[in-house]
């Protein structure tokens, strides 16, 4: 009797490249055009547009920013809960639309109240549409045990344009005005932006029939796979303001955003006014934003090596630390000791929001996480710019205010205790308890 040979069946193997890394890309020109124009250039435009729609006050313009910050926190839970269930790519498009228009409306502004409501609901919406809540939920989607490098990589288009984006809007300032200048911001938003997401952006890698950090990633390393029962769970609002690490993640990045947002808005105009010349000044904030992105893939190696309490640490002191240099500057070259410093701290900022977030709340409803959160730092951000506008326009100065802020990083340094640590060792960690 003859024995029929067996027949080996082998795995499929997945060679391709993982589409993830476009989703990367894409985020990472949302963040260039996005973040570039609306947060790198305000302080460049703050005293022409103090001087032309509020008397000269520039307590006035920050709180126009922090009128956005009210309306992207008020919108912000239900735009993430459309993220968790329906398309991130249709909520980006729309924001996309409605800051291109925006900046067409502030173009034309003739006093402080258009001023207010171009701002602070017209860029409030759609920012919170196009911004990193909406692209960073699909990072998310995308990647698990490359979620910190991804985030990193995603994020680091706003600090290439954080380089770039300084010395150029002054030059363009300086040659057709701040009215046209918006008027180019709206056509390059528009005409850049919606034909890549359109064409480019997937929502989740079922929509491919891929998996989280590819098919290809997952079969090569099935030791590397455990279930982590956060990661699935889909939270309840109610049980979001029980959960300790919530509430940690959110005071800490709300200190963090709130000393970001003052930092972008009034550097520009501090460093002139002790002396730096406006062209000089454009070149620190470039500095500072060359050294954020030159940080953000060594954040990105540290939280997914060693989790998010000792990274969030470090980049906590570089900031407390670049803030006081920024209060006693005196010189050029301190000033730009002190912007790469603070550009080193604050590339940690937004990816080690989102990968603290996500390895506390799980990859379900980090959606609604993210806009729920959004409560939770609105006092913070809302307070710091306008209230350094203030000081300055009490003291003619901004180092009290720099002062205030570096504090503010110090007594940030607690939140990490209550935060799980994420990452690899993490995850090991987990693997031998099992």
């Amino acid at each position: 009797m003859s024995v029929k040979p067996r027949v080996q069946i082998e795995k499929p193997t997945h060679t391709r490249f993982f589409y993830g890394w476009v989703i990367v890309a894409v985020a990472a020109l949302l963040g260039f055009l996005g973040t570039g124009f609306y947060s790198y250039s305000r302080g460049i435009f703050l005293t022409e547009l103090a001087d032309e729609l509020a008397n000269g006050s520039r307590f006035w313009i920050a709180a126009g920013f922090s009128a956005a910050s009210i309306t992207g926190a008020i919108v912000a839970p239900f735009i993430g809960h459309l993220l968790d269930r329906f398309s991130p790519r249709i909520v980006i498009l729309t924001g996309v639309c409605v800051v291109a228009t925006s900046y067409v409306l502030l173009a034309s502004t003739a006093n402080l109240w258009q001023y207010f409501m171009v701002v602070g609901i017209g860029m409030g919406f759609g920012m919170t549409c196009m911004g990193g809540l909406a692209w960073h939920r699909t990072v998310v989607s995308w990647f698990d045990h490359w979620r910190g490098r991804a985030i990193a990589l995603a994020v680091m288009g706003a600090s290439i344009a954080g380089v770039m984006m300084p010395p150029l809007v002054e030059a363009l300032l300086e040659s057709i005005g701040w009215r046209l200048s918006y008027t180019v911001f709206a056509a390059v938003t528009f005409f850049a932006l919606v034909p890549a997401v359109w064409l480019y952006m997937k929502d989740r890698p079922s929509d491919i029939d891929e998996v989280r950090d590819g098919h290809k990633y997952v079969d090569s390393n099935p030791e590397e796979q455990i279930r982590i029962d956060e990661d699935t769970r889909e939270w309840r609002w109610q049980d979001m303001l029980r959960a300790r690490p919530f509430w940690a993640i959110g005071l800490v990045f709300g200190a963090m955003g709130c000393v970001y947002s003052a930092t972008m808005l009034h550097l520009f105009g501090h460093l002139t006014d002790i002396g730096v010349t406006r062209s000089y000044a454009a070149w620190v904030l470039s500095a500072t934003a060359l050294f954020a992105a030159v940080g953000k893939p060594i954040v990105g190696w540290l939280a997914d090596a060693v989790g998010a309490r000792v990274t969030i640490w470090l980049a906590l002191v570089c900031q407390g630390g670049a803030l006081v240099l920024f209060a006693q500057a005196d010189s050029l070259s301190m000033a730009f000791a002190a912007g790469c410093l603070y550009g080193f701290g604050y590339s940690g900022m937004s990816p080690l929001r989102t990968f603290a977030l996500s390895t506390a709340m799980g990859s379900v409803s980090f959606g609604a996480a993210n806009g729920i959160i959004r409560f939770v730092e609105l006092p913070l951000v809302l307070m710091a710019s306008p209230l350094a506008g203030f000081i300055y326009d009490v003291t003619g100065s901004y180092r009290l205010a720099f002062l205030i802020l570096a504090g503010l990083m110090g007594v940030a340094l607690l939140g990490p205790l209550f935060m799980p640590a994420g990452g690899a060792r993490e995850r090991h960690r987990r693997k031998q308890s099992n």
